[in-house]
């Protein structure tokens, strides 16, 4: 069986609970963060019935998985075995891993997690349930954190509009670890007020780190800048796509020959002066420029949910291509 959304997998969980576990789980989530929830939630519900834990990392002998698989605890109850890391598996150990499982001899649960892609994926999507977020479009994974997000203010008694959780987004970008921070900091900061407003976000929102993300992802797109930690990148996806996006709505406009002075309804969150300003950028760049940006961020996110880390090289290839497709 395979889930390739997590609220599904997450009710399949629920109407599982208590006899009706898999004895075999691959969740495959390419954020560090959101995998250990995911993994987390599956082992507690495990251990709640009676189950014990035992956590292996993906660089031990695969005979020391299969011994605490088989072996029945002291105190009672079935092992549970979370192997986290999977996509690093050789081979040789996919193949071994693999043909334990079709074999079925353990009684135990066994919990796999990987940030990308696996050979395992087969013999647990045959044998037991696999959650694949590895294929998760771009637009989804924004929608489902802005959900996440609203849900985590939820949990403390405080009310999040949607246009509030995009907003966040849209400053943060998609690094749930940060998300989830910058939420319990907001949570703090309304005190016993029942509502996080736009405003709030602003106001707490606004340090220097989380300004930078926006910054930089406008200098990349209108400058042709790149002077960055590259370890921001995955984080920087979000507000670079959303610059290109601002970036094609422009060109559109003007292509369609819409008075400037009716733009206003279409980019309401800018203010005049600086729309004034991407109106000279974009006539400049054209159209092609920022589809070719928005195409090239896609085929990046789609290569480091392939396990890919090589954040160099994919910046390598976005200003290289970003560079020779602007208007001539």
């Amino acid at each position: 069986m395979k889930y390739q959304n997590h609220l599904s997998f997450e009710k399949h969980l629920a109407s599982s609970s208590p006899h009706h576990f898999s004895h075999v789980y691959l969740v495959i989530i390419g954020d560090q963060e959101e995998r250990s929830k995911v993994l987390h939630s599956i082992s507690s519900r495990l251990i709640s019935q009676g189950a014990f834990l035992e956590k292996l990392d993906a660089d031990t002998d695969l005979c020391k998985v299969f011994d605490a698989l088989q072996s029945p605890s002291l105190f009672g109850g079935e092992p549970v075995v979370l192997l986290d890391g999977c996509e690093a598996f050789k081979k040789k150990e996919s193949d071994l891993l693999s043909n334990f499982l079709e074999t079925r001899l353990f009684s135990g649960y066994l919990i796999l997690g990987s940030k990308g892609k696996t050979p395992l994926t087969k013999v647990v999507e045959k044998v037991g349930v696999v959650l694949d977020m590895g294929e998760e479009k771009p637009w989804e994974k924004e929608k489902r954190l802005a959900q996440f997000v609203i849900a985590r203010a939820k949990d403390a008694g405080k009310w999040m509009s949607q246009d509030a959780a995009e907003l966040l987004l849209e400053r943060l970008g998609v690094d749930v670890a940060m998300l989830s921070s910058e939420v319990d900091k907001l949570i703090c900061y309304v005190g016993e007020r029942p509502t996080i407003e736009r405003s709030d976000i602003f106001r707490i929102s606004s340090s220097q780190s989380l300004l930078t993300l926006w910054e930089m992802a406008e200098q990349v797109v209108w400058e042709g800048k790149r002077e960055f930690d590259e370890a921001l990148f995955p984080s920087l996806i979000f507000a670079l796509r959303s610059q290109l996006q601002i970036g094609l709505k422009i060109t559109s406009l003007l292509e369609n020959k819409v008075p400037f002075q009716e733009w206003s309804p279409y980019l309401p969150k800018m203010w005049p002066k600086i729309l004034e300003k991407r109106k000279e950028q974009a006539m400049k760049k054209g159209s092609l420029f920022f589809r070719k940006g928005l195409d090239l961020l896609l085929k990046i996110e789609s290569m480091s949910r392939g396990g890919s880390n090589q954040t160099g090289a994919f910046l390598d290839l976005f200003f290289l291509s970003m560079s020779t497709h602007g208007r001539r």
